[in-house]
């Protein structure tokens, strides 16, 4: 029998994987209030207003203790389902929170306070125009974030503890992009070390770079597709996208629109990461006379994230249209539009690569199986999907069996 987790199941979660930070000023409330102000956005995420699903960040603290300017109602409301479905059309997701704090026995809502517009950009997958701030971050409060129906993301400020989504207690992972011991990790790992080997951007960056540099860039560059799957996320059309080194036969990819010339994202990339040494680089020489020079890093370097975030924007536009977006390793569009003919054998199965459980390629939509069959066919590739619910997958072939990856945007 299924037993499905609801709000309370939480608790021992978030106590466990509380924090303890250097400034004291934010502790959990206590497990009666806890378990109220959950259970409250997740009724709230059931609810719409106008027709519009309920998509706000409430965070549990005390005005005082907001460093940021806040705005004050005058007269606090209690918090309810219905207040936070009133007010959640006036809050920007993510970057505008609703504050509220326990009064004697009961919450009340006293205002809003803002995250702050680099925090979101980098929260979003963004690269920021100039490196973040301790203050750029939001405060290590308690902060619940009402992704959805049912499904709520709880967090200590920018650190996620605990998520609950159909049903289903979800912890946050690793950076599956960027760790070196799963097939995904080892993918971009290798596609950043053959492209800076490659020699075409020998103008740009050096041929042999420290291991540090390498990070670097490979950071950037799984950030920024994960900017690709976050805009795709938020605009709730769903949509795909397909990354392979290799040239793709006729056979395996039907594709319907094709462009020239272009010359991708890892330029870009590899310039945001010159311009952003160069600022740190600056910032770190103590001479007043230095001044212009950091002036002017400054301003290159929010011209080079502004290059980058359009780019960013192009590709995930274009997961608008029916079929999928076919990228190469330099993450240049080879077309899109993409129809993959489903070609799996019967009975081909699918393994998820967190639980080892197998499930038939069949019982999932089109968008999955195309993505499914041309992974299947082509192992050097990735596949990445958006559904149109918000769950984001990566799936990947390894020695003739399929594995996917959930939650990549958790």
């Amino acid at each position: 029998m299924i037993e499905y987790a609801f709000p309370k199941d939480l608790l021992e979660a978030i106590k466990t994987r509380w924090q303890n930070v250097s400034d004291p000023q934010f502790e959990l409330p206590e497990d009666q209030i806890l378990q109220r102000l959950l259970e409250t956005c997740y009724h709230a995420s059931f609810r719409t207003s106008e027709q519009r699903l309920v998509h706000c960040v409430v965070a549990y603290a005390s005005l005082e203790a907001i460093p940021k300017e806040a705005l004050q109602l005058t007269e606090p409301v209690v918090l309810t389902d219905t207040e936070l479905v009133r007010l959640s059309p006036v809050t920007q997701h993510r970057q505008t929170v609703i504050g509220c704090y326990q009064r004697e026995d009961w919450l009340s809502i006293w205002g809003f306070f803002e995250h702050g517009h680099a925090w979101v950009q980098h929260s979003a997958g963004d690269p920021p125009a100039a490196p973040m701030q301790p203050e750029d971050y939001p405060p290590d409060c308690l902060m619940i974030t009402i992704e959805g129906p049912g499904t709520l993301m709880v967090s200590q400020g920018r650190s996620g503890l605990v998520r609950l989504r159909d049903g289903r207690v979800i912890f946050p992972q690793e950076n599956l992009f960027q760790t070196g011991t799963n097939p995904l990790g080892i993918f971009f790992r290798q596609v950043i070390a053959g492209l800076v080997s490659s020699g075409l951007y020998r103008n740009l960056v050096k041929s042999s770079l420290e291991e540090e540099e390498i990070h670097s860039l490979l950071n950037i560059y799984t950030t920024s597709l994960l900017a690709i799957l976050e805009r795709i996320n938020l605009r709730r059309h769903g949509g795909s996208i397909v990354i392979t080194p290799l040239p793709v036969q006729k056979q395996h990819a039907h594709i319907t629109y094709t462009v020239s010339d272009h010359s991708g994202l890892f330029e870009k990339i590899v310039t945001y990461k010159i311009l952003d040494d160069r600022l740190r680089q600056a910032n770190e020489n103590p001479d007043p006379s230095a001044e212009s020079e950091k002036r002017q890093a400054e301003l290159d370097l929010r011209r080079g994230s502004q290059q980058l975030i359009r780019g960013i924007s192009q590709i995930s536009l274009l997961a608008a249209v029916d079929g999928a977006v076919l990228l190469d390793d330099h993450l240049r569009i080879q077309g899109f539009g993409v129809r993959f003919p489903v070609l799996l054998p019967p009975g081909s199965q699918v393994e998820d690569a967190s639980s080892g459980r197998k499930y038939l390629c069949d019982q999932w939509g089109l968008r999955h199986q195309s993505v499914f069959s041309f992974c299947h066919k082509s192992e050097g590739a990735i596949g990445l999907i958006v559904s149109q619910d918000g769950e984001v997958k990566a799936v990947k072939a390894e020695q003739s069996q399929l594995y996917f990856w959930d939650g990549i945007l958790n």
